[in-house]
């Protein structure tokens, strides 16, 4: 016959204690800190802006253009031609090409100062008739300082009209038939108006 139990009497078998999950335990722990962090960003700090006790201030200009020029050709023996068609013309070693050229300048800017240039392109110096040529800018005399080669610097004093002088003289010392039947285009030679830097 078996023991009877007694049911007030303690039990000997061991109670099971449950222990929380430690990846659960993890993700609390994960969740809670970006609450906190998620929490910094909505602080509110103070600020204050005033605005400048100031006015408008404009930008200046700077501008070039170009009336109709006029040509005229000299040769060695001093005889001097007016040019109608520029086409038509066939230069020779010790040929002077003489542009009379109209321009209007405009310089705006308290500091502003600009160079003014007669510039030969590349396609011109390449070919072997340009290379034979050699070009010179001059200005009236009271127009500018000349500061090198075909180089003029001007200032908001020099704005208006005036005229430039550009000669194209062709080497007299061209020989041996040098550029004969050759053909240019003086489209190539550009003046340019540029805001000075050094």
């Amino acid at each position: 016959m078996s023991p009877k139990l007694d049911p007030a009497a303690p039990s000997t078998r061991p109670r099971l204690v449950r222990r929380p999950r430690r990846g659960t335990a993890i993700l609390a722990i994960a969740a809670g800190t970006a609450l906190m962090l998620g929490g910094a960003g909505t602080y509110a700090y103070w600020s204050t802006a005033t605005a400048l006790e100031a006015t408008d201030v404009q930008s200046g200009n700077l501008g070039l253009t170009l009336g109709g020029g006029t040509w005229s050709l000299q040769g060695v023996l001093g005889n001097v031609t007016n040019i109608t068609d520029l086409s038509a013309v066939r230069i020779v070693p010790g040929d002077v090409l003489t542009l009379t050229q109209p321009l209007t300048v405009d310089i705006v800017g308290d500091t502003l100062v600009a160079d003014l240039t007669a510039n030969v392109g590349a396609g011109l110096s390449a070919s072997v008739l340009g290379a034979q040529l050699d070009l010179e800018l001059d200005m009236p005399a009271d127009y500018g300082t000349s500061t090198g080669t075909n180089t003029y610097r001007l200032t908001d004093a020099d704005s208006g009209s005036t005229t430039a002088t550009v000669t194209i003289t062709f080497d007299p010392a061209t020989a041996d038939l040098t550029a004969v039947n050759e053909t240019i285009d003086l489209a190539d030679i550009s003046f340019a108006l540029t805001q000075a830097s050094s």
